[in-house]
């Protein structure tokens, strides 16, 4: 039995799949790949699948990540074209190999956000103002949270969130190029920190496109 890891993109109408449905998915994937997989022990055993950091509804990836165990000598050239003869539009596996990083060293997410706006006016005003937010010592938002059993919103400083970014403007459209905060412990949607800005400048935008690109561990090394 060896570990692997799938490294996949998620593009297309598949950005509209939950997490919990892509776990269904690649579950029945990988037995019409007929993969020889390893199952779990126990009264129910099912095929060992664990997915790193679970990207939200509605963006691309190009850096989701997918463990499973397998049994024999199948090769991973022979996983990935399995897969990708069984697997939805949308969903493409872009390499196979062995766990480098364990998911607990996540630590921060690269995107790539676009905004477009009603008219190169507001484009222009929304990056100059969301710049100068960016780079001030502090950004509240409210987030849900919890207080023993109980339901808050709490506020939080999201400029203690963002490590790096560059944000420029072309027309009517906003490109925002960012490092955030990412892992089991502290993480920063792309989409809170937009609304947030937005929310402080009163310009909104008409539409938003968000892929992530890549993972980043502790010691700032790509996860893989």
């Amino acid at each position: 039995m060896r570990s692997v890891r799938l490294n996949f993109s998620k593009t297309g109408r598949a950005i509209y799949i939950s997490h919990l449905d892509v776990n269904r998915m690649m579950t029945r994937a990988v037995r019409r790949a007929q993969l020889p997989m390893w199952y779990t022990e126990g009264f129910n055993p099912h095929p060992y699948i664990a997915f790193a950091l679970p990207l939200s509804l509605g963006q691309e990836s190009d850096c989701e990540y997918m463990d499973i165990r397998i049994e024999g000598d199948m090769t991973n050239a022979d996983i990935m074209k399995r897969l990708n003869e069984t697997l939805p539009e949308g969903i493409k596996i872009l390499s196979v190999g062995s766990p480098v990083h364990d998911a607990k060293d996540i630590a921060a997410a690269q995107y790539f956000v676009k905004l477009v706006f009603e008219n190169e006016e507001q484009a222009s005003s929304f990056c100059e103002k969301a710049d100068e937010l960016m780079n001030g010592e502090e950004l509240i938002a409210e987030k849900p949270g919890k207080k023993g059993h109980r339901k808050i919103m709490k506020q939080i400083n999201l400029i203690e969130m963002i490590f790096d970014k560059k944000i420029t403007c072309a027309g009517n459209v906003v490109n925002l190029q960012c490092s955030l905060a990412a892992g089991n412990s502290t993480n920063l949607n792309p989409t809170l920190l937009v609304e947030t800005i937005e929310n402080c400048v009163d310009i909104h935008h008409k539409q938003l496109y968000v892929v992530r690109k890549k993972l980043i561990t502790k010691n700032n090394e790509i996860f893989r």
